[in-house]
């Protein structure tokens, strides 16, 4: 069985996101009300989820856009570094949110979430950028 290809996790990914930001949306407005306590760990990763449905859209929107206009299958190696890289800074993020929920008195809060998402899209369009190179060095130039 042959492995997805990196426009095709990234697509996985972007439906990862759009779940994760309506569940958590759903769940957010399903308990609200006197009875409950403030659910700001929801909120923040409604929140997560939604930047991170934003940024994988732009790394597919700009995978698809460079392949379809230079005519080239840019390097699925670098693809795979992008999306599989992405990701695992976006479990990170979500990792971070559930930990803050489970030792409320740690002092980084929410700061270190936001610099995850700064992280993954720098990361992301580094080597979307080398990816790119990389594939008109080795394919011999512009055509």
């Amino acid at each position: 069985m042959s492995s997805p290809l990196p426009k095709t996790l990234l697509r996985l990914f972007v439906n990862f996101c759009l779940v994760g930001c309506g569940a958590s949306a759903i769940y957010q407005v399903s308990h609200v009300g006197p009875g409950y306590d403030r659910l700001g760990w929801v909120h923040e990763l409604t929140v997560f989820f939604f930047f991170g449905l934003l940024s994988f859209v732009l790394f597919l929107s700009e995978y698809h856009l460079v392949q379809r206009l230079s005519r080239r299958e840019l390097n699925p190696t670098w693809g795979y570094v992008q999306s599989l890289g992405c990701f695992l800074l976006l479990l990170c993020g979500i990792a971070s949110i559930y930990f803050d929920r489970a030792t409320p008195l740690t002092n980084y809060g929410s700061a270190f979430t936001d610099r995850i998402l700064q992280l993954m899209l720098v990361f992301g369009h580094i080597v979307f950028l080398g990816n790119v190179v990389w594939t008109y060095v080795h394919q011999g130039g512009a055509a």
